[in-house]
């Protein structure tokens, strides 16, 4: 979602209106779930996805063929009419918005807001009203409380008699910080971004942990010692992959890792190293329950040999744990 709105600042910026191509509900088997957004850009080209598919091409259709500045709303019915003419079984329901944004002042200022809220990690809600005929009417960005509970993360659709209110949260991105900045990490950071983490790298070493080679890390710091390298602060939205370049290095994080309430925990390495780890801090105190929740040896059992494939196999961990959470 993040890369969608900075693509759509982009377009706004150099003055050129933009069609945001939102799910605000979704029931049954459908291609996306609400939330999902693409968008569509006055040469036709898009960024993001609701699905793919007949349902994504008609929205893409609409769209290219809107007015500027105008809105409407569109329903999809998969299970009958709809899903014949479209070539789709899913068997579900999507209520799709389809929001022209002008390359005005209050559009611009909007989506700049909504992108420093995620860069600050900063959890808000972009709320867009509706008249019943599907013509937008106000965009606003509300902090959670007041106006709507703390509870509200996930998109929500109110309908009174004369309105429609759609409530996006924008959400913080689960955060992955990469102890350890050698070839590995460096393959599994470009792989973490891709897919919407923000990228966070830490090591001793300026000449690995460096912009250059991690053009797409949101903060790299360099540590004289890697042995107070983590905030105890950190929450279920943050992901440690531990991989530095030697056990007692490794050690040494995965003991300040255990501190924190992070949502995954992983380690890089082999059985040996395993066990030679785990036993130090046995050792020290630490509890086998706590270690067993480390993910060691990391990544998914796929064979992987390289640090591209070990990155696959990473990667499918990281989201499929950030899905269970």
């Amino acid at each position: 979602m993040q890369n969608v709105f900075a693509s759509i600042m982009e377009a706004l910026e150099k003055g050129q209106s933009v069609v945001r191509v939102s799910v605000m509900k979704s029931n049954g088997s459908t291609p996306r779930s609400a939330g999902a957004v693409m968008a569509v850009f006055e040469d036709g080209s898009t960024a993001g996805t609701i699905g793919g598919g007949s349902v994504e091409n008609a929205s893409h259709m609409a769209a290219k063929k809107m007015q500027p500045g105008t809105s409407t709303i569109r329903e999809f019915d998969l299970t009958n009419a709809d899903a014949a003419n479209l070539g789709m079984v899913c068997g579900g329901n999507m209520t799709v918005l389809l929001d022209s944004l002008l390359p005005d002042d209050a559009n611009i200022t909007l989506i700049k807001k909504m992108l420093a809220h995620w860069q600050a990690g900063e959890h808000r809600l972009l709320v867009t009203s509706l008249s019943t005929s599907g013509t937008v009417t106000n965009r606003e960005i509300f902090p959670l409380g007041g106006t709507f509970p703390d509870t509200v993360r996930t998109p929500m659709t109110t309908e009174t008699p004369d309105s429609i209110q759609f409530v996006e949260p924008v959400h913080i991105p689960e955060t992955v910080h990469f102890i350890g900045a050698g070839h590995v990490a460096n393959a599994t950071a470009k792989l973490a971004a891709f897919v919407g983490f923000r990228v966070v790298v830490v090591d001793d070493r300026e000449e690995f942990a460096n912009a250059v080679r991690y053009p797409e890390a949101s903060e790299i710091r360099v540590e004289k010692s890697l042995t107070k390298c983590l905030p105890e602060s950190l929450d279920k939205n943050d992901f440690i992959v531990i991989m530095t370049r030697g056990h007692m290095h490794d050690r040494d994080v995965l003991a300040q890792a255990l501190r924190t309430k992070a949502g995954y925990i992983g380690m890089i390495g082999s059985k040996k190293k395993k066990a030679a780890v785990y036993k130090s801090l046995l050792e020290s105190g630490y509890t086998q329950t706590a270690l067993d929740a480390v993910h060691c040896p990391i990544g998914l059992t796929i064979d992987a040999d390289t640090p591209e494939e070990i990155a696959i196999s990473i990667m499918g961990e990281l989201i499929q744990s950030r899905k269970q959470s």
